[in-house]
């Protein structure tokens, strides 16, 4: 194994398995078979892992939806080290409203002025999101709401 902390980078998730974790009951434990190793003095290489390297930290593109990277939120589900990231990490961020609303009610950050009108019920969001910058306005049916926008 490369020694601690040199970083390896897996380009395919048949690269990596997920096996029951030794040590936290219902977590998952990542194993890298193989990967690209970086070490110190910006050196890098193709390796074989024998046996397989358990991850001690991920981090990736943790994109719903995405074509390319979507394999890494699934590798990265509910495992037994620390990750940079999560799909439903990654959706709430993606979405401007949640995440203004966020940072203006819960952590008390400015954010620019923000006027979203919504269609229907979200979840995401509560009843009465009170937050510095940030109005929402619910429609309940987009037809005959022309009023209310403009009144807004």
């Amino acid at each position: 194994c490369p020694p601690a902390g040199a970083m390896v980078l897996c380009l395919s998730p048949t690269w990596a398995s997920r096996v029951p974790s030794e040590t936290s009951p219902g977590a998952w434990s990542l194993l890298l078979s193989r990967g690209v190793s970086f070490k110190v003095g910006g050196h890098s290489a193709l390796e074989t892992f024998v046996p397989p390297r358990r991850a001690n930290y991920v981090t990736g593109t943790f994109a719903p939806g995405d074509p390319e990277g979507g394999w890494v939120g699934e590798l990265a589900r509910d495992l037994d080290c620390p990750t940079g990231g999560s799909v439903p990490l990654a959706h709430r961020l993606q979405d401007t409203l949640v995440a203004r609303w966020v940072l203006a009610a819960r952590a008390n950050l400015p954010v620019p002025p923000t006027l979203a009108f919504v269609l229907g019920a979200r979840g995401d969001l509560p009843a009465q999101p009170a937050a510095p910058g940030v109005r929402l306005v619910r429609l309940q049916d987009p037809q005959g709401q022309q009023s209310l926008v403009e009144e807004e």
